[in-house]
């Protein structure tokens, strides 16, 4: 009994680890948080309360590190479990965010959930004001009093490639 029960947690380490090398970074667009924005806002029609994407526009794009974070507030938090939930996502991908990371592109600066388990490298690789590629993908947005509030959804990171 005990060699089958190893032999299946074996099988399960084995597959999540060969799954994190398996990132489709090929399938992100290199564009910029801002332009992402413009696109998800206009999907929002004016009757629209919400606006779940289905064309998440996988984005590549390069942003300034500043080493801020808050908890995911309570609205965007609920939004990204109807997403999850609406598009068959398992509720654990959504539980995969709990903190927004503030992020630069140029003088723009936009608050951004970002998966835990990509988080936990920030502190050994990054230090203030690096510059750093993001992997997003818009969830989509919602109407909130002040205007539309965007959800991009920060999936993995890499550090830019040095010259030389």
């Amino acid at each position: 009994m005990k060699r089958p029960l190893f032999s299946l947690a074996f099988l399960v380490c084995l597959t999540l680890s060969v799954g994190a090398q398996n990132f489709p970074w090929g399938d992100f667009k290199e564009r910029s948080i801002k332009e992402v924005v413009s696109i998800t806002k206009k999907a929002v029609r004016p009757d629209d309360t919400m606006f779940l994407a289905t064309n998440i526009l996988e984005t590549r794009a390069e942003v300034a590190f500043t080493g801020q974070s808050r908890p995911i507030s309570k609205a965007r938090k609920i939004f990204l479990q109807w997403w999850a939930g609406l598009l068959g996502h398992p509720k654990s991908y959504a539980d995969l965010y709990g903190r927004e990371y503030l992020y630069k592109e140029g003088t723009d600066e936009y608050w951004l959930p970002t998966q835990t388990p990509v988080t936990k490298y920030f502190e050994k690789e990054l230090k203030l004001n690096d510059k750093m590629i993001l992997f997003l993908i818009s969830a989509g947005a919602y109407r909130e009093k002040d205007g539309i509030d965007c959800v991009l959804l920060v999936e993995e990171y890499q550090l830019p490639k040095k010259d030389g």
